[in-house]
């Protein structure tokens, strides 16, 4: 009989089970909101966004004036938005294994703690992406002191016009398609047109099926007439987030401003590590690890709506 392996660096080749199933974890265990985001690595302890206005349009320029003198380039100025702060948190957790399961070679047993702890890791960056739009009405200010979703975003420093982008209204057709004109109706603070192209319909799990129907129905979905569904000429993509907390609140983003605008910081990607102390009590303990921030620098990218 074989005598079971007891040298003291049974931890070690542990290790890398570990590893293993914790990366496969984080990569499977994704919010929708992720793809949302734009994602960025930082190298400090803190980060910083400073909003600018818009630039108005390009003036026609003249070779030369009436004098013959080459033509001055006119130079614009910015209106000043605001500054967000992206203070990066950590987050840490400890798997232990006990050694008598390595020494039983429970392997099993091993990799379905170590695929626990990669979900644990997966589902709290998750959470946190997820929570932007559960803290869209209340909760979390950004950096213009509002919610994410407010009836008064201030436009810029230097006025005090507000812009919108909540409403109230149950999921239907004929919201989806009223929020889609306010989108591409949309100026900026030149009071020029800035169309805002939703281009996703963000929904909980209990509304995937009305979603699906209004954007995916050949005619007018939900009546006997036979009109054009207007969303086929404005194609939405469908996202179902099993991590939104209300059952009836729904939005409507641009992916493309999204991606500018909502920000994810990794300043330590998610980690494995073991205590070299291992062992000596019977017991392989490893400890995961993250530092990172998220939030968002302007609100235009989305609209959300608070429904009761």
């Amino acid at each position: 009989m074989t005598a079971p392996m007891i040298s003291n660096q049974w931890p070690r080749f542990v290790l890398p089970v570990i590893r293993k199933e914790w990366e496969q974890q984080l990569a499977a265990v994704k919010s929708p909101a992720e793809q949302l985001f734009g994602m960025e690595t930082s190298d400090s302890s803190v980060e910083y966004s400073q909003g600018i206005g818009n630039m108005g349009l390009f003036d026609e320029y003249n070779a030369s004036t009436a004098e013959g003198m080459p033509a001055a380039i006119k130079y614009d100025s910015f209106s000043p938005l605001y500054e967000t702060t992206f203070t990066h948190k950590e987050y840490s957790k400890g798997l232990a294994i006990e050694r008598k399961l390595w020494d039983d070679n429970r392997s099993g047993t091993i990799k379905r703690k170590a695929t626990s702890f990669g979900t644990a890791a997966g589902r709290s960056r998750a959470y946190h992406q997820s929570s932007v739009f559960n803290n869209a009405f209340a909760t979390v200010e950004g950096g213009d002191g509002v919610y994410l979703c407010s009836a008064s975003h201030p436009l810029n420093k230097n006025s005090s016009d507000v812009f919108g982008n909540l409403g109230n209204t149950a999921l239907s057709y004929d919201a989806v398609k009223a929020t889609l004109i306010l989108g591409s109706a949309a100026v900026n603070d030149r009071d020029l047109p800035m169309p805002i192209l939703y281009n996703v319909l963000y929904v909980p799990t209990g509304l995937q099926g009305k979603a699906y129907e209004i954007v995916n129905a050949m005619a007018k979905p939900g009546t006997a007439d036979n009109d054009a569904n207007f969303l086929q000429a404005n194609p939405l993509q469908v996202v179902v987030d099993p991590y939104l907390t209300d059952a009836n609140n729904w939005f409507m983003v641009d992916s493309a401003m999204s991606q500018q605008h909502l920000l994810w910081f990794d300043r330590i990607r998610p980690e494995v590590a073991m205590d070299p102390s291992s062992d000596y009590s019977l017991v392989a303990k490893y400890r995961g690890y993250m530092r990172y921030s998220f939030g968002w620098d302007d609100a235009n990218w989305i609209y959300g709506h608070s429904v009761t």
